[in-house]
């Protein structure tokens, strides 16, 4: 029964694509119509700012990696702290309450 249900899938996808690609929709196939209304909703500023976003995310990632490596073997520092005073103040405080 899973092999029949993956086949029936697999088919239904296929048809899809190949309605997207090769289907006729107003003198059209339906990629075309959304490759269209693609260019004319998202501007070019819009695509640099995203773009521009994912490279600092990049150059932060390879930031943090070069600070471990550059640590020598055997001298491990543990993991950062990342919790605030203020935020380990209000755990303390909860927990002292529970109690």
């Amino acid at each position: 029964m899973g092999v029949l249900k993956f086949l029936v899938w697999t088919t239904c996808a296929v048809g899809l694509g190949v309605f997207l690609a090769r289907g006729n929709v107003d003198g059209r196939s339906p990629l075309e119509h959304m490759e269209r209304t693609w260019k004319r909703t998202v501007s070019p500023s819009t695509m640099d700012k995203v773009k521009g976003s994912v490279e600092d995310a990049l150059e932060d990632a390879k930031g943090a990696v070069s600070q471990k490596s550059a640590n020598a073997p055997g001298n491990t520092p543990g993991p950062r702290e990342r919790i605030t005073a203020e935020d380990r103040a209000a755990i303390d405080n909860i927990i002292a309450k529970k109690k």
